[in-house]
């Protein structure tokens, strides 16, 4: 291990299985938390969903699915946080209620955009009331089966939520659970690892797709397939982006990679949020290493670790107004600036045996894209590359969703 990995650890405390976590709400939870907080801005709760699709021989019933779930949540505690107090008082405590499972007997949904994938969101969570996390089994006849994790993004990101899957699937096949080991925060890490202070990445940038159009709100999704899988992925697809935007700004592509905080604390196991974000600049014409090297000398800066404390004062900012100062609303959504052109989240191979147990084997999987910026979750499934990608509908409309998948379908299968 890296010694300055061993000088973070050190400053934290011990990485041990973990039954209980009281501790404050750190500033990007507290962030997350406050995006749909306002009646007044067009977001809902900010979630985090995956859903994964597979062959069923009908022998796991809703009493095996609530067993595995009792299992997991007794050794995973941020699967029953609750929210306490408020403003820079607020606190988690796991004293919440448990996970709901939702069994639904018919569904038609067929993964491939976000049409019909409105009875995910039929039922509430709630960081204060509870439940904060959904796992929802659903039968789509022949053979096949759905089963999907909703949370919030307040306590569980994307790395996270792949760990409660997996723990899922070992409680199914009868495995020794890994639990969680660290009751610390994100932001507990991030000053932990010490990384050097960080300019602003945040420079004028433009749409991906164009300015906004129209005046129809909301976001869709689609599934685009991009054809087999082959080197430097995340860069094609990062440059094949930046191509499209640039034919019709000038302006600096920024490309925000999220990153897993995890990497600076080996063996740390968690559910809970350490998701952090780095900003790629491409100018027009730049390539793939260009791009690989930008990211790169991020990650080595730590960038995706640097925290300014002073933004611990957001927290004094009630929910409410901090989703109005920074959400969509009726008046700006037409209007606001882009922080970034777009963001890729990539997932990687899509893990059969890992998320697979006797009565059910997965064969595809989609991660629901967030909302409100253009946003693109890319992953492999048999050897297949796809993205999910997701688009506030002003800048979706007029032909634009179909220009940008023909032009990524075509440049992806010249660079193969």
């Amino acid at each position: 291990m890296p010694l300055e990995q061993v000088d973070a650890l050190s400053r934290l405390p011990s990485l041990k299985p973990v039954v209980e976590i009281n501790r404050r709400v750190s500033t990007p939870e507290y962030y997350h938390a406050s995006v749909g907080a306002s009646p007044k801005t067009l977001e809902g709760p900010r979630k985090v969903i995956f859903a994964l699709a597979g062959v069923t021989d009908g022998s796991l019933q809703a009493e095996d699915w609530q067993r595995a779930i009792d299992q997991i949540t007794a050794v995973n505690p941020g699967l029953r946080l609750r929210w306490n107090g408020s403003l820079g008082f607020s606190r988690w405590t796991s004293d919440g209620l448990p996970p709901r499972l939702r069994m639904i007997d018919e569904c038609t949904w067929d993964l491939n955009s976000s049409a019909g994938a409105e009875f995910i969101t039929e039922t509430p969570l709630s960081l204060r009331e509870g439940p904060t996390v959904e796992f929802i089994i659903a039968n789509q006849g022949h053979g096949r089966l759905l089963v999907i994790l909703r949370t919030l993004h307040a306590i569980v990101d994307g790395m996270g939520s792949f760990h409660v899957l997996y723990e899922l699937f070992r409680a199914l096949r009868g495995e020794p659970l890994l639990g969680s080991n660290a009751s610390f925060s994100d932001v507990d890490l991030m000053l932990a690892v010490q990384a050097p202070k960080s300019e602003s990445m945040h420079r004028p940038t433009c749409w991906l797709t164009g300015e906004p159009e129209g005046d129809t709100q909301g976001d869709d999704w689609w599934r685009i397939k991009l054809g087999p899988v082959r080197k430097q992925l995340l860069a094609h697809l990062a440059v094949t982006l930046a191509e499209f935007a640039h034919q019709r700004s000038d302006l600096p592509v920024m490309v925000a990679i999220p990153v897993d905080l995890r990497r600076h604390a080996p063996g740390l196991i968690s559910t809970t949020n350490f998701s952090s974000m780095v900003l790629v600049r491409l100018e027009k014409g730049d390539g793939i290493g260009v791009f690989k090297e930008r990211l790169q000398a991020l990650l080595d800066a730590k960038r995706d670790a640097a925290f300014a404390p002073i933004l611990n004062l957001t927290r004094w900012l009630p929910l409410r107004w901090f989703d109005q100062l920074l959400g969509r609303t009726e008046k700006n959504y037409l209007t606001r600036k882009p922080l970034e052109t777009f963001l890729i989240s990539n997932l990687g191979r899509l893990d059969v045996e890992g998320m697979s147990a006797p009565g059910f084997t997965v064969d595809d999987m989609v991660a629901l894209p967030q909302p409100g910026t253009p946003f693109v979750v890319l992953c492999t499934i048999d050897g297949e590359v796809e993205i999910i990608l997701g688009l506030p509908r002003i800048l979706s409309n007029h032909g634009r969703v179909e220009a940008l998948t023909a032009f990524l379908q075509q440049r992806m299968a010249d660079n193969a």
